[in-house]
């Protein structure tokens, strides 16, 4: 018999192989999630009392270009144990995450695909582009210098997310709330970086790190009005030294000369009447994806 339910915290042990054996992260990352997640917010599918499948529902809200917000949830960890492919747990879970969340009022769900192949997968299921972002990959010697009077430091989530929101306004976009960026305030600083503000060209803006190893650094996200953004490259390098540098920034503007836009995260609507009116939208901006 097959069952779908929320998880309880004493299946966690079982939940972390699941996920390492899925996505090969390290013991340290699955366990950073646990510990500051709700574990009522994983969805599991158990066969005759055996769990297969995990998937994590995490709140997160969807802004629209006049201010209004509507609620929605973030799709992620989607996995199945590898000695249960093929039976089509991963779909029966995506099916029962639309009931789940329609019960729940959402107006939609999203998802960051783990690899590109993955979004046929997910188109299949109903789910269509909609965030896309501009990537630029820059060598050390690409950077720059930043201007004596422009600066960063770090931020602490609450002022991070006041500045990111107020620099998103107007567009369609995804906003964590201070809990989520709490959350990848951690995960950047398991990596090896921060959170940051940063004043460049007399703007100011936001940028979230990662050192994907001792060489490359991933910005995730920098939100700078695009005059500023090379100045904003040139003091994140200059504060994480390296000799590769990808950076993300939102697809809707300008970006840093050579960037190029990339599909990222997906959506599937169950609101009929935001579907209809952005269902052909492509450069909204959704941001971290905890990738």
């Amino acid at each position: 018999m097959i069952e779908i339910r929320p998880a309880r915290p004493e299946e966690i042990p079982r939940q972390k192989e699941i996920w390492k054996r899925a996505f090969g992260d390290e013991d340290a990352y699955i366990d950073y999630f646990y510990d500051h997640q709700d574990v009522s917010q994983v969805l599991l599918l158990l066969e005759d009392g055996v769990i297969w499948t995990m998937s994590a529902c995490l709140p997160a809200t969807l802004t629209l270009p006049e201010g209004q917000s509507v609620p929605s949830a973030y799709l992620y960890a989607l996995a199945t144990h590898p000695d249960a492919r093929k039976r089509g747990y991963g779909r029966f879970m995506v099916r029962y995450v639309d009931f789940y969340l329609k019960e729940r009022g959402m107006a939609c769900v999203t998802t960051v695909p783990a690899e590109p192949s993955l979004h046929r997968y997910f188109a299949s299921t109903g789910y269509t582009e909609c965030f896309a972002l501009r990537k630029v990959e820059l060598l050390s010697d690409m950077t720059g210098s930043p201007a004596p009077e422009d600066a960063l430091v770090p931020a602490g989530p609450a002022e991070y997310d006041a500045i990111r929101e107020r620099l998103l306004a107007g567009s369609l976009h995804i906003s964590y709330g201070e809990g989520l960026i709490a959350y990848q305030q951690g995960i950047s600083q398991m990596a090896r970086a921060n959170l940051y503000r940063l004043t460049a060209g007399g703007e100011t803006g936001v940028a979230a790190a990662e050192y994907l190893d001792d060489e490359t650094v991933l910005v995730k996200e920098l939100v700078l009005p695009p005059k500023a953004m090379a100045g904003g490259a040139a003091l994140l390098a200059a504060e994480l030294p390296g000799r590769r540098y990808h950076i993300r920034t939102p697809a809707h503007w300008e970006g840093l000369p050579g960037s190029y836009l990339q599909p990222y995260g997906m959506v599937k609507w169950y609101d009929p009447a935001l579907e209809k009116e952005w269902l052909d939208q492509r450069r909204a901006y959704l941001g971290l994806g905890f990738d």
